[in-house]
């Protein structure tokens, strides 16, 4: 097995929604944070003035913020749809909060300040690490469409999405507490293994798709996994493709905030004479 190309690095008030409807035709999927070319290593973690601004109210018993504002384009490929609301997830929040495009709150309706949601990440309590957050954010700002791995967009129509089945066997469904929602075992699952494993998928990735839709994703361009200290053996990486339904899988290592993209591929040599 060898180590291939695709390679890349890099650095580190309105009308309240009553209903979110996963279909509205009226967005298109464009990264509106492109325009940010030119961003460098000190922009990055300062807010930067956006004249549509959302707003989202903190839910930690869900480990999520409920959008209660929603401005501009990107929501069409961004949050979670949960009963009729519109959910974003830590990484989601801290991206846009960085390019000043929302605004958090919590349960008094206090801004909540950009360091204090950096430090939810650190924390590593809501599905997400601080490595995880910054491949997410490198993705993002290259024009991918980005979710989390095994979490469905909307539940409307799950069943188009194909998450690895290592981290949600029938065992684990048949176990389920009626007060237990089905994210939250992936959730607990994906938590356990950013704990204990050497490699894990960590995210879905599509290409940029203006017909992109939450309740019908399909499958993802490729399935992004992140990487704990050493590279991982090739029966490692054997078994996840066969978890992950043979979809394509990239992997991603971070190190102080340079961010590196691989994939393996299986090469047949030659016998000599």
């Amino acid at each position: 097995m060898g180590l291939v190309g695709d390679k890349s690095r890099g650095r580190r008030k309105g009308k309240e929604l009553k209903e979110y409807d996963e279909d509205d035709p009226e967005e298109h999927h464009h990264n509106p944070f492109l325009s940010t070319s030119s961003i460098t290593k000190s922009s990055l973690s300062r807010p930067q003035f956006r004249k549509e601004v959302s707003r989202a109210r903190w839910v930690e018993e869900m480990g999520m913020g409920e959008v209660i504002e929603k401005k501009g384009s990107m929501w069409t490929t961004t949050g979670v749809v949960r009963n009729g609301k519109l959910y974003c997830l830590i990484e989601e929040i801290v991206f846009l909060a960085e390019r000043g495009a929302l605004v958090l709150l919590d349960n008094d309706d206090t801004s909540v300040e950009l360091v204090e949601m950096y430090q939810k990440v650190a924390d590593g309590k809501y599905g997400c690490s601080w490595e995880s957050f910054e491949a997410y954010r490198h993705l993002k700002l290259l024009g991918y469409i980005v979710g989390r791995h095994g979490l469905h967009w909307t539940l409307k129509h799950d069943m188009s999405l194909r998450a690895c089945s290592s981290w949600l066997n029938t065992e684990d469904r048949d176990q389920i507490p009626e007060r237990e929602t089905e994210d939250d075992i992936l959730i607990t699952h994906m938590l356990d293994a950013m704990q204990i494993a050497e490699i894990y998928p960590a995210f879905d990735v599509y290409l940029p798709n203006s017909k992109f839709k939450k309740s019908l994703p399909g499958d993802p361009s490729f399935i992004l996994c992140l990487l704990r200290g050493e590279p991982p053996s090739e029966k490692a990486v054997e078994n996840l493709e066969k978890k992950c339904n043979d979809i394509p899988l990239k992997f991603c290592d971070v190190d102080h905030g340079r961010v590196s993209f691989f994939s393996f591929n299986k090469v047949a040599l030659p016998s000599l004479p």
